[in-house]
């Protein structure tokens, strides 16, 4: 009876080794899933933000950029955030309390709603603010300005997107609600905010629209890299504020890319939006920075890349942005 037993439990097994095959098969496909989705998972720096996702469609920094300093992924952008290193080449660490760059992908509008919700109070690294590396929130309420009828609201520095909200809301709520830290904000006047640097990061969503996707690197600008004006009083976290922005959007065209790169100043005539007559070179924007940008890429191609639109007469400026 036991032989027998045996010999049918065999049998069966190999009956059923097709339907155990497949099993092992969804199980390994199962653990799979759930260890890309904790790496997908990321570390939220603070209590207050919503959950970050990742999407493994985004290429953030596809095109390359360095140095890199404190790197933050969200779902809509990486950012690195300067921390006590040396930017100047002084030989003293620098804390400038804000990012140094911040890269992102927007992706054609596909006409997906994103739900409604309020704006958060600007958000922090709760590590870092504590240990005096990053500011909060106190930092740009400058605090007695309000008092001054005499200064308007839009002649006040403001916390200024690098990635734009309206941006990041094309990949879901969370999205957009995660980008209102200090993490990706540097001190814009407001009316440069509102006026000439809106009106760039409008026409950058406009080329994601009309080539399907666009890369955009965004970040400060100071005078021989040493920050002269700064926000924040008594015990707050000190925020550099930049002399100008930079910003690049890069597209992929059949022979390769395509770039535009522009510095605006910080303080700029509230009538002027014609972002078009700060169009510069890439080389321009490495050498008033200390970046390096497009470094996925082979040396010839940057070079010739990072070469475009340099000293260009105004007309000429225009034509080149009105090509895209």
């Amino acid at each position: 009876m036991d032989s027998m037993f045996c010999l049918l439990t065999k049998k069966q097994i190999m009956e059923i080794r097709p339907l155990i095959e497949r099993m092992k098969s969804i199980i390994t496909i199962s653990v799979t899933l759930m260890i890309f989705a904790n790496i997908q998972a990321q570390q939220a720096p603070g209590t207050r933000y919503k959950e970050i996702k990742i999407d493994s469609t985004y290429e953030h920094t596809k095109w390359g950029v360095e140095p890199t300093d404190l790197i933050y992924n969200f779902a809509a952008y990486t950012t690195s955030f300067d921390s006590d290193d040396d930017n100047n080449n002084d030989g003293v660490g620098d804390l400038w309390g804000i990012p140094e760059w911040v890269a992102f992908e927007i992706k054609k509008d596909t006409g997906q709603n994103t739900p409604k919700y309020n704006r958060p109070k600007w958000m922090t690294d709760d590590s870092l603010n504590t240990q005096g590396k990053a500011p909060n929130d106190a930092t740009y309420a400058v605090s007695g300005v309000n008092a001054l009828k005499e200064v308007s609201s839009d002649s006040r520095y403001v916390r200024g997107h690098m990635c734009p909200k309206n941006t990041a809301d094309r990949i879901s709520m969370e999205a957009g609600y995660n980008t209102h830290t200090i993490l990706n904000a540097v001190p814009q006047l407001q009316w440069q905010n509102n006026g000439i640097w809106k009106s760039l990061e409008n026409k950058s969503t406009d080329w994601a629209d009309k080539y399907n996707r666009v890369w955009v690197f965004s970040g400060p600008v100071f005078f021989n890299k040493t920050p002269a004006v700064w926000l924040g009083q008594n015990n707050e976290v000190k925020a550099a504020v930049p002399d100008a922005l930079f910003k690049i959007v890069i597209r992929e065209t059949n022979n390769g890319i395509e770039s535009l790169a522009f510095i605006i100043p910080n303080i700029i005539p509230k009538k002027n939006k014609n972002f078009k007559k700060y169009l510069t070179s890439i080389s321009r924007i490495e050498d008033l920075t200390g970046l390096t940008f497009l470094t996925n890429l082979n040396a010839n191609i940057q070079s010739v890349e990072k070469s475009k639109h340099l000293n260009l007469t105004d007309s000429k400026k225009r034509k080149a942005v009105n090509k895209w």
